[in-house]
């Protein structure tokens, strides 16, 4: 059973934190959670173990915490673009934001995924309230440009940001690359169908 997120230390997002969560990416994705250690994490972020120990608990407890370390970096940047008040131009910063993301922390995508997959996942506690963020914030902006009905909103919302997610994270392990702006122009895709079936809101 893991700990209630208010009932976990929190750290703030120093420098020693961002080398945490990249170093756990970097392990966990080569080799999976139940396979990587607290010590090599520690070594390759450069902090000691009692360090670590001392700000996230146990292992599981860390992993959850980095997790949700790299998802509230993500969400600040997508909410800064959301502000754009032009929203198309928002959507795209906000697919760009995403596909760049995945691109430096392709295991993040992997695990995101993973986790929100399965059904007893240890860390989905910290996954899901970012996750309906995330899809909350393309709703604002969707609203913004295109009228829909209540019940098309949330698959329209998490139908843009999967495939963000999906799409950067399999130009990651492809030997055949896609342009960015290529796979940017998929993404978008779906905003581009919404336009064309649905009244647009008028500015």
């Amino acid at each position: 059973m893991t700990t209630p997120p208010s009932a976990r230390p929190r750290v703030r997002a120093t420098a020693s934190k961002k080398r945490l969560f990249a170093a756990s990416m970097q392990l966990l994705g080569a080799r999976g959670p139940n396979a990587v250690s607290v010590d090599e994490i520690a070594q390759m972020a450069g902090v000691s173990k009692g360090t670590v120990y001392y700000n996230f608990g146990s292992k599981d407890e860390m992993i959850g915490q980095v997790l949700e370390f790299g998802a509230d970096m993500l969400v600040a940047e997508l909410d800064q673009a959301a502000a754009n008040p032009k929203p198309r131009e928002a959507l795209r910063a906000m697919a760009t934001i995403a596909v760049e993301f995945v691109e430096k922390y392709p295991s993040f995508a992997q695990i995101w995924i993973s986790e929100q997959l399965r059904p007893e996942s240890d860390w989905g506690d910290q996954i899901t309230p970012v996750y309906s963020r995330v899809t909350s914030t393309l709703v604002e902006v969707l609203d913004r440009l295109v009228i829909l009905a209540p019940e098309e909103k949330q698959p329209a919302a998490t139908a843009i940001f999967g495939a963000a997610l999906f799409s950067a994270r399999m130009r990651t392990v492809s030997d055949n690359v896609a342009d960015r702006e290529a796979t940017l122009n998929a993404v978008l895709y779906s905003v581009e169908g919404l336009l064309a079936t649905h009244q647009h809101v008028v500015p």
